[in-house]
């Protein structure tokens, strides 16, 4: 008997294999038979269709025999359902689980047979042999702490072999005794017990509290018990079920790939939020670097309007002051001259007084010759004073001092108004782009014709200066100063140009703003200025190299001319632009482009304009 178990439960073990998708290993649902006759589950055909078209491929192979076909999605739903073939594995699962049921419902008797308080007939002890899965053969267990289930509380042997069944470790002992290996526990699946499993925590079928849950209903992805599973009773009759070795690696690997799954995604989630964090830090460097420029950049406008307004302001108070000087001038030699008429006819006056004041005919009459004198000085005072009268009603009647004066006020207004709007006005449409053209070294002596220096670098340790050819309208240039591949130190130290203009032209041992004849942009100490005469406006760090500098020189009919630059750093584009109205010079005068250079830069014009 024991022998027709092992074969039946072979052949059962046989029969499964061939009702089993060679594609997802379970037993077949909705089987499509291919041409080839093999059958394949429709989900799983789907699967390989969608697969292989993803990723540009056409047909399919047979899992079974590996012969293509040239199936595609939508001939998946034209093939062949295999009818016969669906029937056997829904009758297949309908006699397994009453084969379940069975022996679930013979394995109570016989426990209630074989009771530890019953004495073991000899009957039942012997050639009976129970169901073995092929890699489960006894074995004993490495943790002590593994014992067996039915041993007597005070002496527990070790566990050697676990029913899945029964859900019970036991040890050899207790296996011969209690579980003998005949009837129908011959078709019960033994194998080496886990720690848990000898544990003592079995787990319950949540309907039937009192039984073992030790079913797996594929369809529920729970565990239940053999009640859960008879025909016409159980409310996972019909399903699918796994055996528990079975199940379990199916959802360990489940959770295995889910695991990876997430690993993955907490991979990517912690590289991107590494990344998120770069980002922030490079976003906080980022504004902290703007925030500086644009203080930096409003800094400059509000210093370049206010010192325009300043030289405005000073030159409307110039222009007052010299129209009051020219007045005040009249006015005081007029005065002046009159103080002088003044001072002699009060003397003249006296001698009067004193003539008359003479009571003795005699007396007066001897002085009879001074008033002749008295009278004389008389014609020349009076004289003189017909002309002052002229020079004084002209005076009095000249309001052209007095209304410059007073439409000062508004004029101040409009030449400030009028060079704001030149400052806020747009460079670039008042001056023609050009490169300035400079003399070659040797045509410096020679005289010979003049070129286009494209670049512009120092012969020799100390800096040199370059001055181009004298401008002939408003014109704009840019140069891009770049490193000496030959030098790498610090930006703080020895990096010297600059970048500007000149009203007269520079020595080669000039240095751009450095006298009182050139304005420019140049670097010193790590940092850009504006300078001249000597006079540094700091303006912004070096922070990298290279850069471009950008002049605009407008000249137009007034005694001003207007400078202005853009600093452009390859980080940040246009990053400081400023503007100077220059005073001091005559608009008569030659405008220069002038460079300084150092023997750590170079200077690159572009290629066109």
């Amino acid at each position: 008997m024991g022998n027709t178990n092992s074969l039946t439960s072979k052949h059962s073990h046989t029969m499964e294999d061939e009702l089993t998708c060679p594609v997802c290993l379970e037993l077949f649902a909705d089987p499509l038979l291919l041409p080839c006759s093999h059958s394949i589950c429709k989900k799983c055909l789907q699967d390989i269709v969608d697969n292989r078209s993803k990723s540009g491929k056409d047909g399919l192979d047979c899992p079974t025999c590996r012969k293509s076909h040239p199936i595609n999605r939508n001939k998946v739903g034209k093939l062949t359902r295999n009818l016969a073939l669906e029937n056997i594995v829904f009758r297949y699962q309908e006699i397994q689980s009453q084969n379940l049921s069975r022996s679930r419902n013979s394995l109570d008797l016989t426990l209630d047979f074989f009771s530890p308080t019953s004495p073991v007939p000899a009957s039942c002890i012997g050639s009976g042999s129970v169901s073995f899965d092929s890699a489960m053969e006894p074995w004993s267990v490495e943790d002590g702490n593994e014992l067996c289930g039915l041993c007597e509380e005070n002496v527990k042997n070790k566990a050697s072999l676990y029913c899945e069944q029964c859900c019970v470790a036991y040890c050899h002992t207790c296996l011969d005794t209690f579980h003998p290996r005949r009837g129908p526990l011959a078709h019960h699946k033994l194998r080496s017990p886990t720690k848990s499993e000898c544990s003592g925590k079995e787990a319950y079928c949540d309907d039937h509290v009192s039984e073992v849950a030790a079913i797996f209903c594929d369809r529920c992805k729970q565990l239940v018990c053999h009640l859960c599973v008879c025909d016409g009773i159980g409310k996972h009759s019909q399903h699918k079920i796994l055996a528990i070795d079975t199940a379990l690696a199916q959802t360990k690997e489940v959770v295995s790939q889910t695991k990876t799954k997430l690993e993955t995604m907490v991979t990517t989630l912690s590289d991107q939020m590494s990344k998120l964090e770069e980002m922030a830090a490079d976003i906080e460097k980022m504004h902290s670097e703007a925030s500086e420029k644009i203080d930096t950049q409003h800094q400059r406008l509000v210093e370049d309007l206010m010192t325009c307004l300043r030289q405005q302001r000073q030159t409307s108070l110039q222009n007052v002051t010299e129209t009051k000087s020219r007045v005040l001038t009249k006015y005081r030699l007029q005065i002046e001259e009159s103080h002088q008429q003044l001072r002699t006819l009060d003397t003249l006056v006296e001698d009067c007084k004193v003539f008359l004041d003479e009571d003795h005919p005699k007396g007066l009459l001897s002085k009879a010759g001074d008033v002749a004198l008295i009278v004389q000085q008389q014609e020349i005072v009076a004289n003189k004073m017909g002309p002052g009268r002229i020079s004084y009603q002209e005076l009095v009647s000249d309001k052209t001092s007095q209304q410059e004066i007073k439409t000062a006020v508004a004029t101040f207004y409009k030449s400030a108004h009028a060079t704001l709007n030149s400052m806020l006005a747009d460079e670039g449409e008042q001056c023609r782009s050009l490169i300035p053209v400079i003399k070659s070294s040797a045509s410096l002596s020679k005289e010979g014709p003049h070129v286009v220096n494209k670049c512009l670098t120092t012969w020799g340790f100390n800096s040199s200066s370059f001055t181009a050819e004298p401008l002939e309208y408003s014109a704009m240039w840019s140069v891009t100063i770049e490193k000496n591949a030959s030098q790498l130190g610090d930006l703080k130290t020895g990096y010297i140009f600059g970048v500007g203009i000149s009203f007269e032209k520079l020595t080669a041992k000039d240095q751009v703003g450095i006298n009182r004849v050139s304005h420019g942009i140049i670097c010193t100490a790590g940092s850009l200025a504006y300078s001249h005469d000597g006079k540094i406006e700091q303006l912004m760090p070096l922070d990298s190299l290279p850069l471009s500098v950008t002049i605009y020189c407008t000249i137009d009919e007034s005694d001003k001319v207007l400078l202005a630059y853009t600093i452009t750093d390859t980080n940040w584009g246009d990053s400081l632009h400023g503007k100077k109205v220059l005073v001091d010079q005559s608009s008569k005068n030659k405008v220069f482009p002038v460079f300084t250079v150092s023997q750590r830069v170079k200077m690159q014009f572009p290629t066109y304009v």
